[in-house]
């Protein structure tokens, strides 16, 4: 825009409606480029204060900006993120009642973490889904698709440096640990190794929680076998030789270790997250009582890690997402449903863990052989070694 044309326009400034603007621009003979040259750098006017061109979507976002236009949105699509994982009922409720944001994540809330990438994939055509709870093995390959976004919440600076993608595409927001989650009403005799597992009063009584090959609560419950057998991070041939064997003895299921299994007694020893378990076990109420185990020669402590997907229908209401469940509020939710929040060490030294949910948590002796795997390079291997073999080796397909 010329000089003269922004003189022009400093006579249009006097109160008037948008009718009279538009009928004064024309009589100044205002080109229709310059007139949207200037609309463009004063913002759109409208009622949020801000314009959403002048966002850094990088974040972190001013909370006011971000609430304001998350608002105008009015939905967050939320992909893999059922209510009965890691308190996530409370936390979806906790976002809605706090901003006034609606949530749809039904009937796609089981979704395991490779099905999050497929709908984050298909929205590159038709924009669906804004956010994801996955793996954090799927962190990377998201980026590697790309089909994520970066964004810095304001609580970055607190989480491990391990735990997070530098350039802000992906985040761990909690983490579990490998456990046994056992029906004490039909098992008399609880294992407590994977060794265990192969006694021959469990017949058809063990199961993880899904595929491996897509889920990865269960491709870690492999990986925690393998490292109870003889392999390491570096080998987790191991850990499905040991599922071969455990399916050969008749021992294990293919049923998943779902919370509907675990309750019917169709799965009696489920190999999954500690929390999911420490979970089933408050909301069975004793019908069926269960014990949670970790498993004295072998279990991995698993992140998870949130997304933003690139192409995400509501912008603004995902990164309030990410805003909420980093902050001491969305963290304390997590802990409540026995997951481990990334922030736990920030939130213990500012005193703001509760005493009553402190002492509801497993001994932290059971947890003192618990190993991370943060390696993308091992994991991967990893993955692509289960892929390969698990069909064929323990399946029989």
């Amino acid at each position: 825009m010329n000089s003269q044309e922004y003189e022009l326009f400093s006579r249009l400034l006097a109160p008037h409606n948008r009718r009279e603007f538009m009928k004064r621009a024309g009589a100044f003979g205002l080109s229709a480029t310059a007139l949207s040259a200037f609309l463009e750098a004063c913002g759109s006017g409208g009622s949020t204060g801000s314009s959403t061109s002048t966002v850094n979507m990088a974040g972190p976002i001013d909370m006011n900006t971000l609430i304001t236009h998350a608002k105008q949105e009015g939905t967050l699509e939320a992909i893999g993120i059922p209510p009965e994982w890691a308190d996530y009922a409370d936390i979806l409720a906790g976002y809605t009642s706090k901003y006034g944001v609606n949530i749809a994540y039904k009937p796609e809330a089981e979704y395991s973490s490779a099905q999050e990438l497929e709908v984050f994939k298909r929205s590159q055509q038709h924009k669906h889904g804004d956010i994801g709870d996955v793996g954090f093995k799927f962190g990377s390959q998201a980026i590697q698709q790309g089909l994520v976004t970066p964004y810095k919440h304001a609580h970055w600076d607190d989480i491990p440096a391990e735990l997070k993608d530098a350039n802000g595409n992906w985040c761990t927001e909690y983490y579990g640990a490998q456990a046994f989650v056992i029906n004490t009403d039909i098992v008399k005799n609880p294992p407590a190794s994977f060794k265990d597992l192969l006694n021959n009063s469990y017949r058809n009584m063990v199961g993880i929680d899904g595929d491996p090959r897509q889920a990865n609560d269960a491709f870690l419950a492999v990986y925690s076998a393998a490292l109870a057998h003889s392999g390491s991070l570096d080998n987790i041939q191991p850990g499905i030789d040991f599922f071969a064997q455990l399916k050969k003895k008749g021992n294990f299921t293919v049923a998943r270790s779902s919370d509907a299994n675990m309750a019917k007694g169709e799965v009696a020893i489920g190999i999954m997250w500690d929390y999911l378990g420490l979970g089933f076990r408050d909301s069975f109420k004793g019908k069926p009582n269960l014990k949670v185990v970790i498993p004295s020669d072998g279990s991995i402590a698993g992140p998870y890690v949130s997304i933003v997907n690139k192409t995400a229908p509501h912008p603004f209401a995902a990164r309030l997402w990410m805003e909420y469940i980093f902050s001491d509020e969305g963290q304390l939710f997590y802990l409540k449903g026995y997951a481990h929040p990334a922030r736990y060490k920030a939130l213990v030294d500012a005193g703001k863990v509760p005493a009553d949910l402190q002492s509801k948590l497993p001994p932290a002796a059971e947890y003192t052989n618990v190993k991370f795997v943060t390696d993308l390079d091992k994991l991967t291997t990893a993955s692509g070694v289960v892929t390969q073999n698990w069909g064929s080796q323990v399946l029989g397909s």
